[in-house]
């Protein structure tokens, strides 16, 4: 008799943003529209607009159970959630099949925005982050004003993850034309089947 296979978990992750800014809505509509038993939870995280790193990791904790280390579950993670989302994981070395979209990531300081310092310090640690991966996309745009491209690919590199680079696309905000991102869904797709 054939089993059914369970939908995987699909969690979005949003930056200095709320969950329902940009392309997380359409995401989760999208997503539900093409397999209706794919279920997409966008993360609610704390003062976004002044986030603060124990906070936001308490929050991932409640909204992200952990009761089947082995159980696959993919992660869509934007910008300062990109950090979050990889802090998150470093700290539940149990995990062994996280599937991880990072779109406009960055590890490290960026100029003009002192309070997210916190966020990537001190370094994470990518070979234990790498441990827990099924597998990682990264997507970056050359013409990124916020996170620059180069930050991203050198994350690609650490996580050894398959790098997306596109020639427009800014940060993939709302502001940039992103309130639907159809590459996302068709990685959330792929990446819920392997």
């Amino acid at each position: 008799m054939a089993t059914t296979k369970s939908p995987v978990p699909v969690y979005v992750i949003h930056g200095t943003s709320t969950k329902d800014d940009d392309w997380f809505p359409w995401l989760e509509q999208a997503a539900a529209h093409c397999d209706p038993q794919m279920t997409v939870t966008r993360l609610d995280l704390p003062d976004p607009f002044a986030p603060h790193p124990q906070a936001w990791q308490q929050a991932i904790d409640r909204q992200i159970p952990v009761t089947d280390p082995s159980a696959p579950l993919v992660i869509v993670a934007h910008s300062l959630g990109c950090a979050a989302s990889l802090r998150w994981i470093e700290s539940h070395p149990e995990l062994t099949n996280v599937r991880l979209i990072l779109v406009g990531p960055f590890d490290q300081p960026l100029a003009g925005y002192p309070m997210l310092d916190a966020f990537v310090t001190p370094p994470f640690d990518y070979a234990h982050i790498r441990a827990s991966l099924r597998a990682c996309d990264v997507i970056t745009a050359k013409d990124d004003p916020i996170a620059p491209s180069r930050v991203s690919q050198n994350m690609a590199d650490s996580l050894h993850a398959q790098l997306i680079v596109r020639s427009h696309g800014g940060h993939f905000l709302s502001s940039d034309g992103y309130d639907r991102f159809p590459l996302v869904l068709k990685e959330v797709q792929r990446l819920s089947s392997i």
